[in-house]
């Protein structure tokens, strides 16, 4: 798999390609080694990271990826060992699909020790590319240690989380102006629903990596400085503000959903008002149609035209009549 190689040594980052390479700088002092691996572990790099590290077999375990293409996400968590502590977390993309957003997961491991980080994934995380590139730029984020070069990679994904939220937020507001039309139809529902889906995932991807910083934080980890605490709780106050407004707009869409609902509901009353007038209005109509519209053997007042245009006239007074006296009463109801 694609393996890149940063060494801080000496205040000046450089970039080394060959593994034997970078394995000579873990013996140094004042060192600093990121290796950065992309794609599926072989058995090679599994090996490559148990001699030069000597990490444990189920933290090996947890970052490898099954080379069938199959999807096998750990949950966030941190683990401690006895010389370094793996940390797992879910770096996420977004793309707008019509009304909602797709979030697209991706797993990202890291290892953090002494004097070397090493992180792993299968696809490209723009994330880390950029604290890469800063690393490059700027000698100084690596050269104040393992456990703040952990942390700018977690803040950096984070800050990742906060800038998806934003595009949530102006995706809702097209979705609730889209709800209030009782014309949207089922497409707005669908819409809901869908969009209820990717908060889930992303509140699967942010709470237990919460929990994790939490522990991080809450107790002395051998390799977590306290110069990096206030660091890791700056992180943990974005977590616990991006949980809170996942579950407001978790309210909003229930509240979106429930409006749309009543929008239908009481477009479906009127409909039902208009066709309950019209019902009342022609059912004396059918009556007294349907009654001098039987077949009488003998009835005189049938051949009178005096009865024809009688008949005509009380269904055009009764007809007006009723119309005048519903009017009324929406005009009464009104007030």
């Amino acid at each position: 798999m694609p393996l890149k190689t940063l060494v801080c040594s000496s205040g000046e980052v450089t970039a080394v390609a060959p593994a034997e390479e970078a394995r000579k700088y873990l013996q140094m002092s004042g060192t600093l080694v990121w290796m950065d691996f992309e794609g599926v572990l072989s058995g090679t790099d599994k090996e490559l990271l148990q001699s030069s590290f000597g990490f444990h077999d189920l933290s090996l375990e947890d970052a490898a990826r099954p080379a069938d293409g199959a999807v096998r996400r750990q949950r966030p968590k941190v683990e401690e060992y006895d010389d370094y502590f793996f940390l797992v977390m879910q770096a996420l993309s977004a793309e707008r699909a019509g009304s909602t957003l797709v979030l697209e997961p991706e797993e990202l491991d890291v290892f953090v020790g002494g004097n070397y980080v090493v992180s792993v994934h299968r696809r490209p995380v723009p994330e880390l590319s950029l604290v890469w590139e800063e690393a490059v730029k700027r000698p100084r984020l690596m050269a104040c240690g393992s456990d703040r070069l952990a942390y700018h990679i977690l803040d950096a994904v984070v800050d990742h989380y906060i800038d998806i939220v934003d595009d949530i937020e102006e995706l809702l507001d097209d979705l609730e102006d889209a709800v209030i039309d009782p014309r949207a139809g089922n497409q707005a529902v669908r819409d809901i629903f869908a969009f209820k889906r990717q908060l889930i995932g992303f509140r699967k991807a942010a709470s237990p990596l919460r929990e994790a910083v939490t522990e991080m934080t809450s107790r002395e980890y051998p390799h977590v400085s306290e110069a990096t605490q206030p660091y890791l709780r700056d992180v943990y106050d974005h977590l616990v503000r991006l949980s809170d407004m996942l579950d407001t707009y978790r309210d909003i869409l229930a509240g979106a959903l429930d409006v749309h609902l009543s929008a239908v509901s009481n477009n479906m009353n009127m409909v039902m008002k208009r066709l309950t007038v019209v019902a009342t209005i022609f059912l004396p109509l059918g009556f007294i149609t349907g009654f001098w519209g039987m077949n009488f053997t003998d009835f005189m007042p049938l051949e009178s035209a005096f009865w024809w245009w009688g008949s005509l006239a009380v269904m055009f007074f009764l007809t007006a009549g009723m119309m005048l006296y519903l009017s009324l009463s929406v005009v009464r109801r009104g007030r």
